[in-house]
């Protein structure tokens, strides 16, 4: 195979000529050797530190090149967070600017009207404050529990607690609002679960799944609750017998300001971080969540806990 070319050809052809011409004349004392002997060597040194050079230029030129490239991802990384940013401000924008408004229009009607409401009237006024200023705290906790998740700042201290009492306090929280909605909450679990988990993270995961239960359920319908220990973790599924899901729904299901194309079946609200918070809590207390789901035929939401920390 013929030998390519290299950089420095010419010069290395020039250098092998010599070289040979020097020995050509090594036993002849009329030539003087020692002259060129000291040239060829003097060249044969320039052309290694010149090589040299272009060797460590081509490195360097290598590390520029990787160091634009991550320079590169950097910048989209940043464009990236100054679009959700933007996004971020346009939704918290967006969702507070209707109950602010409620707020203010219910405010209104309390002064100017207020010698002439009855009792009842000003306490159904005074519940319509409540609720929609719970509504804005939810979401303003929400966003604040996502830019903590996202900034590293939320501590998780894993403790051996029994999910099923918390399981149990929620349904009795929620029993009005399922009731409202004539939803038959269902616990077919007795027993005591523990599990490896943080209190508080546990806490609002389950509070999402049976309240986005209650909130997408059609009236009349039941919501399952229970609870499986397998395999050395512990499972809680909440299954609702609501529209389910569609395929790209559910693609985007644990993502960050998700819409999904179902709407809650009661008019509340929804910001659209619950289950991407719910996500981010799980995977941080070395849990696991998925859906189990078909188009109209309902939802069951499962969550798994190691029982200890040698499981997961």
């Amino acid at each position: 195979m013929k030998k390519q070319p290299t950089l420095f050809y010419n010069e290395e052809l020039a250098l092998q000529k010599a070289t040979e011409i020097i020995k050509q004349f090594e036993d002849k004392e009329t030539v003087p050797l020692k002259a060129y002997e000291q040239l060829a060597k003097d060249y044969t040194k320039l052309l290694k530190q010149t090589k040299l050079l272009i060797k460590m230029s081509d490195k360097q030129q290598n590390y520029l090149t990787h160091l634009a490239d991550k320079i590169e991802v950097k910048n989209q990384q940043l464009i990236q967070l100054n679009q959700e940013k933007t996004d971020f401000l346009g939704i918290a924008a967006h969702d507070l600017k209707n109950p602010l408004s409620t707020i203010q229009s219910v405010t209104t009607v309390l002064q100017g009207d207020f010698d002439n409401l009855s009792k009842n009237e000003i306490i159904e006024w005074v519940n319509t404050i409540e609720q929609t200023s719970g509504q804005m705290f939810d979401l303003i906790k929400n966003f604040l529990d996502v830019t903590a998740i996202e900034s590293g700042k939320f501590n998780i201290s894993l403790v051996m607690t029994d999910i099923l009492l918390m399981a149990k306090f929620l349904i009795t929280h929620y029993q009005p609002d399922a009731e409202a909605k004539h939803l038959s909450l269902h616990l077919e679990t007795q027993e005591e679960y523990f599990a490896l988990v943080d209190r508080n993270a546990i806490y609002q995961v389950l509070d999402n799944l049976i309240s986005n239960a209650i909130k997408y359920s059609p009236h009349g319908k039941n919501i399952y609750i229970r609870f499986k220990s397998e395999s050395q973790q512990v499972r809680c599924e909440v299954q609702d017998e609501g529209p389910g899901l569609s395929e790209s729904d559910q693609k985007q299901l644990f993502t960050k300001f998700t819409r999904l194309s179902s709407l809650p079946t009661g008019n509340e609200h929804s910001s659209g971080l619950g289950l991407f918070i719910a996500k981010k809590l799980v995977t941080a207390m070395n849990g696991k969540i998925w859906c189990e789901t078909q188009l109209n035929q309902g939802a069951t939401f499962i969550i798994a806990f190691p029982i200890n920390s040698q499981d997961f």
